[in-house]
């Protein structure tokens, strides 16, 4: 995360308790994160230099402005201004590691081929906590390079079902027994 996000992060989120909002202010920026992180040609026009900054704020208030408190979008008026739009999603990212560290809450990345259903990811949030002893939060990464089965990362902590690492662990095995 670069120096820009860091310090937009820790605005919104020092903002955010202030005025005792942090879970209100979390679902919109997970709302955002959303938006921002899927719809790439919405970024690139707010991203465009040749629009006016007075037009990017005009869409930024037509989008958002039925979904989002005012403070949020005046956040977001004061990156167009700043020119710092551009960062958003590294902006978003130290919100929620922010709020995650003041929650007591620990991230697993989850690699699989396919989105799990909210069913399973539920599930899996509920058994990865009952192992951890701590309160898990899912990030679903798909990822086709696996081929199947999935792949859990927390922190530093590996647990790889994957079967692209089975089919590897089978080849070292497999060179192993062949010296």
């Amino acid at each position: 995360m670069g120096q820009v996000d860091v310090v937009y992060a820790n605005a919104i989120f020092e903002l955010a308790k202030e005025m005792n909002s942090l879970e209100k202010f979390n679902d919109e920026v997970k709302a955002l994160y959303d938006v921002f992180t899927s719809e790439s040609k919405f970024m690139k026009v707010l991203s465009t230099p040749s629009i006016h900054s007075k037009e990017k704020k005009e869409i930024i208030e037509s989008v958002f402005k039925d979904n989002l408190s005012k403070d949020m979008l005046n956040f977001l008026k004061l990156l167009i201004d700043k020119n710092r739009i551009r960062y958003i999603v590294g902006i978003l990212d130290g919100f929620f590691e922010l709020y995650r560290n003041e929650k007591s809450i620990v991230l697993a990345e989850v690699y699989t081929v396919e989105k799990l259903s909210e069913e399973l990811e539920e599930s899996l949030a509920k058994k990865l906590s009952e192992l951890t002893g701590e309160t898990v939060e899912i990030k679903q990464i798909i990822d086709d390079t696996i081929l199947g089965s999935v792949k859990i990362k927390i922190g530093s902590r590996v647990i790889d079902n994957s079967v692209l690492h089975r089919l590897n662990k089978m080849g070292e095995t497999l060179r192993e027994v062949s010296l």
